[in-house]
């Protein structure tokens, strides 16, 4: 019998979780707050109407596969032009002086914006998104749901058997208080860091021999020509990404000082002075958890209630995606279990 599933969240973790769930028959409802699904896979798009679409990578930059059941997806994502691997050289730098980094390293990312990937791991799912799960309780139909859309309106729906969240650690921490005490204890533990990402566009190509680099002793942790991933947009873009400890130090700060200071790390780190160009800067307020939990994810066996996201396990995207698979799996063998 087709159980109703709800999972909070649908980034890699919570697409994941909820392709297991649907694939075996289960009436499976994603719920995002955003308008898309990819959650830090995300791709700020500038222009929709040419092709290749225009746009930046300011979420994660790429990702690596390792484990088998993520080279999977990925074979299947690739065949259907949803990711594809970046060649772009990759360096370390620091002082206008860079070497190579990793040479050899598999870099994937989705095409023609790291959000395809996303996209494609939604297709066949309910997900709705611009919708935000308020509040959690039980009545005698199952699991009932506060749901509270942009613009406003607030809605309640239950007969859930099961609910699942995928979302970071601090926001899971608010959705199960009174709900799930284990779940509020172990989100309470994790600390997750704040990122600033500044998107350039620059009229004229940067003259540097690199085309990524992880700067060291900066401001500045990483810094990529993103118009280099494969799919893209003609033209000259660029995604920096501020290190943990500047941008909790400027958490608070304006937008238009983060560029400014940020533009003139940028110059300095590739000894090269910016052509004309125009920039913004965007905020991630829950980047990366700085200490997951170490488990792979959490099910409470007997309310049918979990979690799982890189909170839990590790930062990378591959381990979001395997802690939602692994988080579907527990459910499907508890349920499989109780009917034993």
């Amino acid at each position: 019998m087709a159980k109703k599933v709800a999972v909070v969240g649908a980034g890699m973790a919570g697409l994941a979780c909820a392709r297991v769930l649907h694939e075996a028959g289960h009436d499976v409802q994603v719920f995002e707050k955003s308008r898309g699904p990819g959650g830090r896979m995300s791709t700020r798009w500038l222009d929709m109407t040419s092709s290749p679409p225009v746009g930046f990578d300011h979420g994660a930059q790429y990702f690596q596969a390792n484990h088998p059941e993520f080279q999977k997806i990925l074979m299947a994502a690739a065949a259907a032009g949803a990711v594809a691997q970046w060649d772009g050289e990759v360096v370390d730098l620091g002082y206008a002086r860079h070497t190579p980094h990793a040479q050899g390293a598999k870099r994937w990312v989705g095409t023609p914006g790291m959000s395809s990937l996303g996209r494609y791991l939604a297709e066949g799912l309910t997900v709705r998104t611009q919708l935000r799960v308020a509040g959690i309780a039980s009545n005698s139909e199952g699991y009932q749901l506060t749901l509270h859309a942009t613009d406003g309106t607030v809605k309640v729906e239950s007969g859930y058997d099961a609910v699942l969240s995928a979302i970071p650690a601090e926001q899971s921490k608010e959705l199960w208080q009174g709900v799930c005490p284990e779940l509020v204890d172990r989100a309470a533990s994790v600390q997750s860091t704040v990122t600033w990402s500044v998107m350039v566009e620059l009229a004229e190509p940067l003259k540097v021999p690199y085309d990524g680099a992880f700067v060291v002793d900066s401001p500045l942790g990483w810094l990529a020509r993103d118009c280099s991933k494969p799919g893209r947009a003609a033209g000259e873009r660029w995604v920096l990404q501020a290190t943990a400890p500047w941008s909790a130090s400027h958490k608070d700060a304006a937008a238009s000082e983060v560029l400014d200071q940020l533009l003139d790390v940028f110059q300095s780190a590739v000894g090269v002075h910016l052509p004309e160009h125009k920039a913004t800067a965007h905020r991630w307020l829950y980047s990366l958890p700085l200490n997951p939990t170490g488990e792979v994810c959490y099910l409470d066996e007997q309310r049918m209630l979990g979690a799982c996201g890189d909170w839990m396990s590790e930062a990378r995207v591959e381990d979001a995606f395997l802690s939602g698979h692994a988080l579907g799996g527990r459910l499907l063998l508890a349920w499989n279990e109780a009917l034993v």
